[in-house]
């Protein structure tokens, strides 16, 4: 694939992906309400929610709840003015906190004061945006303020991130167009990873197992982000969902860092850059282990370190395939041109995740699927890339090795083949008539002329019987030079056959280009050679009728008395 429509094809595909994952949810998602502010309040024992929605100053309006944490958290919200409908009543929703429990309390505009129904478990929702859903009570009236409870708090970005109020109805739809946007992605995913299996059972590639190990972490991901873990594990609480995503998340980065060291040509493999990314995963799972079995045990730290590994990680595949490219990997280049993008989004999201940069959108909230349907993509156009690239690669060398595999068997001087393929060639594998005949040939008087007219001119004599011998020879004979002025041929045996007498006249008819002509004497064996033993046989049975022709007065041919069989 060349550069230029490599770089095409990315460039539509992360338009296509940003078009799915941010325009598309919000032009269809129904408008809710989003409070202009959470007031908070922190305690380490219990209070009254009852007397405390009753009384606004005891929340602190102006600190925000990013950081916030304690044994009981509240967070109230006031000015609101929802008018209940029981045929399409309000929801709270929120972003994903970690808590033990959490409860949602309403103030009507008469004062009245109600729980939710509503509880962590209950608020699960299936393939949702990384939202929790409280049903608001359904009794008519005007809603004017809502109080939250959360007991066991352990979040980085408070008890109720993106908070917003839609009805049944409205969150219905929305979730219907992220639902559709989870079943493309999940298509998309999986029918990459069942190509690339197929591929890899192909072609054996380490990289192609190590985007099928990233694209099944990807699914599990998004299954357990989405909600639909809940299918499979009904008890599941939100909190361990949370730990399942986060782990899903490391092992994901941690199959990318795989792929990228199968993905880079050996030679420009960073390899201290990679063990020092591989041990970040390392840490990574660690800490994401520790949080599935114990999500209160040092949360913060655990939080912490999880989210810094994810940095690291990601930071330390830019780096690495930096420094592959510098050092000259062109599948480093075509890596960091389809995975910058997604890699310093996932670094502002680890970034975001921890509290270090605020904001809530629907982008952000997204940037998971962002990152993974992104990922997804580019990292099957740099398979095919690579697949491509390895068959060329391929491809050359065979043809350098077919290459070679002729200069070592071709003989120098007359472009026939050497004493030693042509034994391979008689004694291997091919088809075999019940019958061959084996002609030897020498170049009479060759020392001779050597000594008379010196070794050019002895070299010419060679060119000149080799290329007589080619012209004469039927075609598919395999022909060769055995050593010094010494030839071979190997040819199907025919009841009369006038071969050798044409070959010593088309020879004697040969002028070398200081005018030299020369004759040859042949032996000739039949027999069928099948192996080194019948090779020595027939070879030496046509060796003694050459030696017969040499006494005999040269330029002429001698036969074997008798076949020689295998």
């Amino acid at each position: 694939m060349g550069r230029r429509r490599f770089l095409s094809i990315y460039l539509c595909a992360l338009a296509a992906v940003f078009t799915l994952f941010t325009l598309a949810p919000a032009q269809a998602a129904p408008p809710g309400v989003v409070p202009t502010e959470l007031c908070v309040r922190t305690n380490e024992t219990a209070e009254n929610p009852y007397a405390l929605i009753a009384a606004p100053a005891a929340f602190d309006c102006k600190r925000g709840q990013v950081g916030l944490t304690g044994r009981y958290t509240w967070g109230f919200v006031t000015g609101l003015s929802l008018v209940t409908n029981t045929q399409d009543p309000w929801e709270l929703r929120h972003e994903y906190s970690q808590a033990d429990t959490e409860a949602v309390f309403v103030r009507y505009a008469d004062g009245r004061i109600v729980q939710a129904p509503s509880d962590r478990m209950t608020s699960r929702r299936l393939f949702s945006p990384g939202m929790v859903s409280f049903a608001l009570p359904g009794d008519k009236g005007t809603i004017t303020s809502v109080l939250i409870r959360a007991e066991g708090l352990r979040n980085q970005r408070g008890i109720a991130p993106g908070i917003e109020f839609k009805t049944e109805r409205a969150a219905l739809d929305g979730d219907l167009v992220v639902l559709l946007l989870y079943g493309i992605l999940a298509g998309i995913i999986g029918v990459l990873l069942v190509y690339n299996i197929a591929l890899y059972a192909i072609l054996r590639y380490q990289f192609i197992l190590a985007y099928c190990l990233s694209a099944v972490t990807m699914l599990g991901i998004g299954l357990s982000w989405s909600g639909g873990i809940f299918l499979i594990l009904p008890n599941l609480n939100t909190t361990d969902q949370i730990s399942l995503t986060l782990f899903g998340t490391v092992a994901m980065l941690g199959t990318a860092v795989f792929f990228l060291h199968s993905f880079i040509e050996e030679r420009y493999r960073p390899r201290l850059a990679l063990r020092m990314t591989f041990a970040a995963a390392l840490v990574g799972l660690v800490a994401c282990c520790i949080r599935l079995i114990d999500s209160r045990f040092a949360w913060e730290v655990m939080d912490r370190v999880t989210y810094l590994s994810m940095t690291a990680m990601l930071t330390g595949l830019l780096v690495c395939g930096f420094i592959a490219w510098r050092k000259g990997s062109g599948a480093a280049k075509i890596y960091l041109v389809a995975w910058s993008i997604p890699l310093l989004l996932g670094i502002a999201r680890s970034i975001w995740a921890m509290g270090l940069i605020g904001g809530v959108s629907t982008i952000v909230a997204m940037s998971p699927l962002i990152f993974i349907a992104i990922e997804a993509l580019m990292s099957a156009l740099a398979v095919s890339w690579r697949v491509g690239r390895l068959r060329t690669e391929r491809d050359e060398a065979r043809a350098m090795q077919a290459q070679l595999q002729q200069m070592a068997d071709t003989d120098a001087l007359t472009g026939l083949l050497n004493r030693g393929a042509f034994i391979r060639g008689a004694t291997g594998p091919r088809i075999r008539t019940p019958r061959e005949r084996l002609l030897v040939i020498d170049v009479d008087e060759f020392k001779r002329i050597n000594d008379r007219h010196g070794h050019q001119a002895g070299d010419d004599v060679l060119v000149a019987v080799a290329a007589a011998i080619r012209a004469t020879a039927p075609p598919g004979t395999q022909i060769g030079r055995l050593g010094g002025e010494e030839f071979s041929l190997l040819v199907p045996a025919e009841p009369v056959d006038a071969l050798p007498e044409r070959l010593c006249r088309a020879v004697e008819a040969a002028v070398t280009p200081a005018g030299h002509s020369v004759t040859i004497s042949v032996g000739v064996a039949d027999g069928q050679i099948v192996d080194d033993v019948s090779w020595r046989l027939v070879y030496y049975a046509a060796d003694q009728a050459l030696y017969r022709s040499k006494n005999g007065g040269r330029n002429r041919v001698s036969h074997a008395p008798r076949s020689i069989a295998a």
